[in-house]
């Protein structure tokens, strides 16, 4: 097995399991209000050139939330997510009913001094389309932010979905950043929700020759706590599983009874604290003493597909 090079790799998923975020909330904010400024014309370019007639894109709103934030709203909007180079949910897009109306009346000849009613009604598969093409255009838009804005989106993006799949699509938990942005004619307004992974929205996209010239000591990722949260300890908990066993089994145990552990026993050991599993890792023993040696971060499906298994 392989030991783990540097802190530098898990500091994020361990900052975000016990801190639920990623420990720079002032950052991340700038970095989504950045990214909607420069985003907002891109994406208005794009429109418009699919588009017979103008719609205007400003930046409403822009605030932190989690990913399951995404599919906020009424069942009948349309929502597409998209994925980034780096994250299977880079980029998940939503227009809520009267963006919609909006966007197909002007699309097919609607007059854009007309006032448009949002739909009320579950989407149809003309309007699911349109909300595809929508999508894809907007996607084009984030990745047209220029060489140190570029969002990477892949393209094509998947077919938007409402309603009932739609509720059943499962977000993988995690903190994220929400950019709410109007989408208007001169007499109707509408709203395009773009949400993105907060770890996304904040990676380095530059080269890595780039990135590496402009390297830093691993140690100034601390400088983004206070020095009372650096200061702050947790409790470090090891333990490893020692096997299954009916209740009946279990009630029956008594004060100096041995439990055989399985071969692999040591090797699947885990290291958690505040609750939350961080790495995995083995036992081992060093002189007289117990050794604990990291392996890698926990992936938390690992935990998932086990119990399925056991269950």
């Amino acid at each position: 097995m392989n030991s783990i090079a540097s802190p530098a790799e898990p500091r994020d998923v361990v900052i975000e399991r016990l801190l639920g975020n990623t420990g720079e909330p002032d950052k991340v904010h700038s970095a989504a209000r950045r990214m909607a400024e420069r985003a907002a014309p891109e994406i208005a370019k794009h429109l418009n050139q699919l588009l017979p007639e103008q719609v205007y894109i400003e930046v409403v709103d822009v605030k932190l939330a989690r990913m399951g934030d995404a599919k906020a709203g009424k069942s009948n909007q349309a929502l597409a997510v998209a994925a980034s180079e780096t994250s299977p949910d880079g980029l998940v897009m939503a227009l809520d009913p009267q963006a919609l109306a909006i966007l197909v009346h002007v699309l097919f000849g609607g007059e854009p001094s007309r006032q448009v009613a949002p739909i009320d009604r579950d989407l149809s598969a003309i309007e699911l389309g349109v909300a595809t093409m929508v999508f894809q255009e907007v996607a084009r838009g984030m990745n047209a932010q220029g060489p140190d804005g570029e969002f990477g989106v892949k393209l094509p993006v998947p077919e938007a979905m409402t309603g009932t799949v739609m509720k059943k699509h499962v977000f993988r938990d995690g903190p994220s950043a929400r950019i709410i942005l109007s989408v208007a004619t001169a007499a109707s307004r509408g709203t395009l929700a773009l949400t993105l992974p907060q770890r996304v929205l904040i990676e380095d996209r530059r080269g890595k020759a780039e990135r590496d010239a402009a390297a830093v000591p691993v140690t100034e990722w601390r400088s983004r706590f206070s020095d009372e949260v650096m200061r702050s300890t947790v409790r470090l908990e090891a333990s490893m599983p020692i096997g299954r066993m009916t209740l009946r089994d279990l009630t029956g145990l008594g004060v100096g009874q041995v439990i055989e552990l399985a071969e692999n026993t040591q090797s699947n050991a885990v290291i958690a604290a505040r609750g939350k599993t961080l790495f995995a890792c083995e036992f081992g023993k060093l002189g007289q003493n117990y050794t604990v040696r990291v392996k890698r971060p926990f992936d938390t499906t690992e935990e998932t597909i086990e119990g399925i298994v056991a269950g």
